[in-house]
């Protein structure tokens, strides 16, 4: 069972705001149209928020497509972010077979929470939970959108790891030696997760290569920022951006 999080309790919306989208869900749920009608007409429901964080995925996607190596997605809780880099993969370099995906999360919420991280009651070792096997659940989703995609025929390029980032994330370089990494997403929000994964893929990431953090200016959830200000910073030759559609999207760009 999923447990509650912060779109939950926080936003910076007003009140008409919140009632416009609850609105939305409702007619999502009750739109009288075809399957095929109503899965074409997604974007009336679509939600500007959501949509920009669409954009800035592939603002990032964008400046990996001439870069080899994989995606990352750690801390991919429910997956959107690796399903939309399917896709990108599909629009923008249909033929790269070799773009594989991993995402990398417990699947049982979050895990690392110490004295050094700002824990509340959306933000712990456990929030953020998802149902027992959802795990296969995006396995299943990530094959469904490479077979519906162009050249449907190839795919199962994708994997999806349960478990301590920790210990999974060294242990799938360990068992493929030839892996490199082309942008990692982070979403592990509790500090030595974060660091200890954020110095294990540096070590596989290419020149030119991207890190991105969805959390690091959030000041509700520290661990980013601390981990980039106190370990990254000054340790690691780079230049840090932010998203253009999406100011909480971070992204740093590993230099030659």
């Amino acid at each position: 069972m999923s447990t509650p999080h912060e779109s939950t309790a926080i936003s910076y919306s007003s009140d008409e705001s919140l009632e416009a989208r609850a609105e939305l869900f409702t007619l999502l749920k009750n739109y009288h149209a075809t399957d095929t009608e109503t899965e074409r007409s997604l974007g009336l429901f679509l939600r500007s928020s959501l949509l920009a964080r669409i954009f800035a995925i592939r603002e990032l996607y964008e400046q990996i497509v001439l870069l080899p190596g994989l995606v990352l997605d750690l801390g991919t809780w429910r997956g959107q972010t690796a399903v939309v880099c399917e896709n990108l993969r599909a629009i923008l370099e249909p033929l790269h077979f070799n773009r594989r995906i991993v995402c990398f999360d417990t699947f049982e919420g979050y895990v690392g929470f110490s004295e050094k991280d700002k824990e509340t009651a959306l933000h712990k070792d456990g929030t953020y939970r998802v149902e027992e096997d959802y795990a296969e659940v995006l396995r299943h989703l990530l094959q469904l959108h490479e077979k519906s995609n162009a050249m449907g025929h190839n795919h199962g390029k994708h994997k999806v790891i349960k478990g301590d980032c920790r210990e999974t994330l060294p242990n799938f370089f360990k068992n493929n030696s030839h892996e490199v990494v082309a942008i990692a997403f982070f979403d592990v929000n509790s500090y030595d997760p974060t660091l200890v994964s954020f110095q294990t893929v540096y070590e596989r990431l290419v020149p030119g290569g991207v890190v991105a953090f969805w959390q690091l200016t959030r000041d509700k959830i520290p661990a980013e920022g601390m981990v980039y200000a106190n370990e990254i910073m000054s340790k690691y030759a780079h230049i840090i951006r932010r998203s253009q559609f999406y100011p909480g999207l971070c992204y740093l760009v590993k230099k030659h």
